[in-house]
Protein backbone atom coordinates (compact mmCIF):
# COMPACT_ATOMS: atom_id res chain seq x y z
CA UNK A 1 0.00 0.00 0.00
CA UNK A 2 1.25 3.49 -1.22
CA UNK A 3 2.23 6.58 1.65
CA UNK A 4 -0.84 8.87 0.57
CA UNK A 5 1.38 12.16 1.61
CA UNK A 6 4.95 11.10 0.39
CA UNK A 7 4.05 8.49 -1.75
CA UNK A 8 6.03 5.58 -0.96
CA UNK A 9 5.73 2.14 0.85
CA UNK A 10 6.52 2.36 4.18
CA UNK A 11 8.92 0.70 5.51
CA UNK A 12 8.72 -2.65 7.86
CA UNK A 13 9.86 -2.32 11.26
CA UNK A 14 13.09 -4.54 11.35
CA UNK A 15 12.24 -7.69 13.28
CA UNK A 16 15.84 -9.28 12.66
CA UNK A 17 16.55 -7.24 16.00
CA UNK A 18 17.88 -8.92 19.40
CA UNK A 19 16.02 -8.55 22.69
CA UNK A 20 16.15 -9.70 25.85
CA UNK A 21 18.71 -10.32 28.88
CA UNK A 22 22.87 -9.77 28.22
CA UNK A 23 25.25 -11.87 29.53
CA UNK A 24 26.33 -8.92 32.39
CA UNK A 25 22.76 -9.27 33.28
CA UNK A 26 22.81 -12.80 34.06
CA UNK A 27 25.63 -13.04 35.97
CA UNK A 28 24.73 -10.08 38.16
CA UNK A 29 21.54 -11.89 38.88
CA UNK A 30 23.33 -15.05 39.65
CA UNK A 31 25.61 -13.04 42.11
CA UNK A 32 22.50 -12.04 43.71
CA UNK A 33 20.91 -15.16 43.93
CA UNK A 34 23.97 -16.98 45.48
CA UNK A 35 24.52 -14.42 47.81
CA UNK A 36 20.95 -14.61 48.56
CA UNK A 37 21.34 -18.89 49.01
CA UNK A 38 23.89 -18.66 51.10
CA UNK A 39 22.34 -16.03 53.76
CA UNK A 40 19.46 -18.86 53.74
CA UNK A 41 22.10 -21.63 54.47
CA UNK A 42 23.42 -19.56 57.17
CA UNK A 43 20.49 -18.98 58.61
CA UNK A 44 19.72 -23.12 58.42
CA UNK A 45 22.78 -24.03 59.86
CA UNK A 46 22.03 -21.68 62.81
CA UNK A 47 18.34 -23.12 63.42
CA UNK A 48 20.15 -26.21 63.54
CA UNK A 49 22.49 -25.61 65.61
CA UNK A 50 20.40 -23.84 68.44
CA UNK A 51 17.43 -27.02 67.98
CA UNK A 52 20.50 -28.87 69.23
CA UNK A 53 21.73 -26.64 72.19
CA UNK A 54 17.86 -26.90 73.19
CA UNK A 55 17.61 -30.70 72.92
CA UNK A 56 20.63 -31.24 74.65
CA UNK A 57 19.61 -28.69 77.47
CA UNK A 58 16.22 -30.68 77.63
CA UNK A 59 17.38 -34.64 78.04
CA UNK A 60 19.82 -33.02 80.64
CA UNK A 61 17.20 -31.32 82.54
CA UNK A 62 15.62 -35.02 82.67
CA UNK A 63 18.69 -36.69 83.83
CA UNK A 64 18.78 -34.20 86.71
CA UNK A 65 14.88 -34.68 87.47
CA UNK A 66 15.06 -38.23 87.19
CA UNK A 67 18.01 -37.97 89.77
CA UNK A 68 16.48 -36.03 92.32
CA UNK A 69 12.90 -38.32 91.84
CA UNK A 70 14.61 -41.69 92.84
CA UNK A 71 15.89 -39.90 95.57
CA UNK A 72 12.39 -39.83 97.05
CA UNK A 73 11.51 -43.15 95.58
CA UNK A 74 14.57 -44.84 97.59
CA UNK A 75 13.01 -42.49 100.61
CA UNK A 76 9.39 -43.53 99.74
CA UNK A 77 9.91 -47.10 99.20
CA UNK A 78 12.25 -47.91 101.45
CA UNK A 79 14.90 -49.55 99.25
CA UNK A 80 17.22 -47.11 101.51
CA UNK A 81 16.91 -45.67 104.48
CA UNK A 82 16.84 -41.67 105.40
CA UNK A 83 20.16 -42.31 107.00
CA UNK A 84 21.62 -44.05 103.65
CA UNK A 85 20.40 -41.31 101.32
CA UNK A 86 24.03 -39.93 101.39
CA UNK A 87 27.47 -39.54 99.84
CA UNK A 88 30.52 -42.26 100.34
CA UNK A 89 32.06 -41.41 103.63
CA UNK A 90 29.29 -39.57 105.05
CA UNK A 91 29.50 -40.19 108.98
CA UNK A 92 25.71 -40.39 109.21
CA UNK A 93 25.56 -43.16 106.08
CA UNK A 94 24.43 -45.86 108.57
CA UNK A 95 25.00 -49.42 108.20
CA UNK A 96 23.72 -51.97 105.63
CA UNK A 97 25.31 -52.81 102.23
CA UNK A 98 24.58 -49.41 100.35
CA UNK A 99 28.08 -47.53 100.59
CA UNK A 100 26.37 -44.31 99.26
CA UNK A 101 26.98 -41.59 96.58
CA UNK A 102 29.99 -41.65 95.39
CA UNK A 103 31.63 -38.04 94.92
CA UNK A 104 32.64 -36.23 92.14
CA UNK A 105 31.63 -36.99 88.62
CA UNK A 106 30.87 -40.28 87.37
CA UNK A 107 30.13 -41.34 83.99
CA UNK A 108 25.87 -41.71 83.32
CA UNK A 109 24.73 -45.18 82.75
CA UNK A 110 21.87 -46.86 80.74
CA UNK A 111 21.64 -49.25 83.38
CA UNK A 112 21.89 -49.14 87.97
CA UNK A 113 23.92 -51.89 88.17
CA UNK A 114 23.40 -54.64 90.85
CA UNK A 115 22.26 -52.18 93.54
CA UNK A 116 19.51 -50.94 91.23
CA UNK A 117 19.86 -47.47 92.25
CA UNK A 118 21.59 -45.08 89.21
CA UNK A 119 24.11 -42.67 90.23
CA UNK A 120 26.49 -45.34 92.66
CA UNK A 121 30.21 -46.79 92.10
CA UNK A 122 28.34 -49.98 90.37
CA UNK A 123 26.46 -48.69 87.90
CA UNK A 124 28.82 -49.96 84.87
CA UNK A 125 29.11 -53.37 86.25
CA UNK A 126 27.69 -56.29 83.89
CA UNK A 127 26.64 -59.16 85.29
CA UNK A 128 28.49 -61.40 82.84
CA UNK A 129 27.16 -64.78 80.67
CA UNK A 130 25.92 -65.96 83.73
CA UNK A 131 23.31 -63.32 84.42
CA UNK A 132 24.24 -63.23 88.08
CA UNK A 133 25.98 -60.06 89.64
CA UNK A 134 28.69 -61.17 92.29
CA UNK A 135 30.23 -63.71 90.16
CA UNK A 136 33.52 -64.19 88.76
CA UNK A 137 32.54 -63.11 85.76
CA UNK A 138 31.03 -59.76 86.42
CA UNK A 139 32.81 -56.95 84.18
CA UNK A 140 32.93 -53.12 83.62
CA UNK A 141 31.10 -52.25 81.08
CA UNK A 142 31.70 -49.33 79.48
CA UNK A 143 28.94 -49.47 76.51
CA UNK A 144 26.50 -48.58 78.82
CA UNK A 145 27.73 -45.15 79.60
CA UNK A 146 26.15 -42.25 77.65
CA UNK A 147 29.19 -40.93 75.52
CA UNK A 148 29.56 -37.10 77.00
CA UNK A 149 27.46 -37.12 80.01
CA UNK A 150 29.08 -37.24 83.97
CA UNK A 151 27.02 -36.61 87.05
CA UNK A 152 27.79 -35.52 90.38
CA UNK A 153 25.80 -36.07 93.44
CA UNK A 154 26.43 -33.97 96.42
CA UNK A 155 24.31 -34.48 99.38
CA UNK A 156 24.48 -32.24 102.72
CA UNK A 157 23.05 -33.05 105.23
CA UNK A 158 20.91 -29.60 107.27
CA UNK A 159 19.57 -31.44 110.08
CA UNK A 160 18.24 -34.89 111.47
CA UNK A 161 15.36 -34.27 109.11
CA UNK A 162 16.23 -32.44 106.41
CA UNK A 163 18.69 -32.93 103.11
CA UNK A 164 19.57 -30.82 100.34
CA UNK A 165 20.33 -32.34 96.99
CA UNK A 166 22.07 -30.88 94.18
CA UNK A 167 22.67 -33.12 91.02
CA UNK A 168 25.08 -31.65 88.11
CA UNK A 169 24.78 -32.99 85.22
CA UNK A 170 27.78 -31.79 82.33
CA UNK A 171 26.99 -32.10 79.10
CA UNK A 172 28.90 -31.65 75.48
CA UNK A 173 27.43 -28.80 73.82
CA UNK A 174 27.03 -28.52 69.69
CA UNK A 175 29.60 -25.84 69.89
CA UNK A 176 32.21 -28.38 71.37
CA UNK A 177 32.15 -27.06 75.27
CA UNK A 178 31.32 -28.54 78.31
CA UNK A 179 28.17 -26.83 80.38
CA UNK A 180 26.87 -27.86 83.35
CA UNK A 181 23.49 -28.21 84.09
CA UNK A 182 22.83 -27.81 88.30
CA UNK A 183 19.49 -29.15 89.80
CA UNK A 184 18.53 -29.07 94.06
CA UNK A 185 15.74 -30.47 95.36
CA UNK A 186 15.75 -31.12 99.38
CA UNK A 187 14.40 -34.61 100.84
CA UNK A 188 12.98 -34.97 104.65
CA UNK A 189 12.80 -37.41 106.80
CA UNK A 190 9.06 -39.06 106.51
CA UNK A 191 9.68 -41.14 109.82
CA UNK A 192 9.06 -37.46 111.63
CA UNK A 193 6.79 -34.66 111.87
CA UNK A 194 9.24 -32.52 112.26
CA UNK A 195 11.57 -31.34 109.49
CA UNK A 196 13.85 -28.73 110.92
Amino acid sequence: MLNKKSGRIPSRKNTNSESGVTILEMVVAMLVLTVGLLGLAASIGYAVNVSNKGRNITNTKLLVVSCLEQMETLRNTQQLTFAQIANVGDPGLGTGNFAGFPTGFQPVSINPGPDGIFGTADDLINAGPDNIYGTVDDFTDYTWAIAGLQRQIVITSLSTNLKRIEVTVRYPDPDGHLRDLVGVSYLNNDATTNFL
